[in-house]
């Protein structure tokens, strides 16, 4: 064997188990994800449970992310009108369009909105939302509405 070739082995020996280990690094899920729910179970779906207090509802959410984190500019926590917790989601410009074209495409279908692997709602698509903002309620308190929205904003700053 060659002096060269001594020396380069061991190099491409590192660069493959390098490689390697990225690949066998376990896949996360996006913090923020938002997901459409079909009528029927298919292999492009999974079943996920909406996490509410009142009542348990089993929706089949696709699989495919329609928009992650990527797409938020910012996340925080508001209350509506009864003095429910919500969570507000400003959209960055692409994700702005994108959610607009969404909303107008699917007009009539549900939305999952899933924070951390959790299905929190799926609200049904009633009209385009071409403002850049998403509001999220769910049946969690002002302390779990601030730890999601801290969550997303952490995802945000790691992208």
């Amino acid at each position: 064997m060659s002096h060269i070739m001594k020396k380069i082995l061991p190099l491409l020996a590192a660069c493959l188990i390098t490689s390697a280990a990225a690949f066998a690094a376990p896949f996360t899920s996006p913090v923020f994800q938002i997901r459409l729910v079909v009528d029927a179970p298919s292999g492009d779906s999974e079943p996920m449970t909406i996490v509410s207090k009142e009542r348990k509802e089993v929706v089949n959410v696709q699989k495919p992310v329609l928009l992650d984190q990527t797409a938020v500019e910012s996340a925080g926590v508001q209350t509506d009108e009864l003095g429910h917790a919500q969570i507000e989601v400003t959209f960055t410009g692409a994700g702005r369009k994108r959610f607009a074209q969404i909303t107008r495409e699917k007009v009539g279908q549900r939305l999952a909105i899933i924070i951390d692997g959790r299905l929190y709602c799926a609200p049904t698509i009633r009209t385009e939302i071409p403002g850049g903002k998403a509001e999220i309620s769910g049946s969690f308190n002002k302390e779990e509405a601030n730890t999601l929205a801290a969550k997303i904003i952490d995802a945000i700053k790691k992208h």
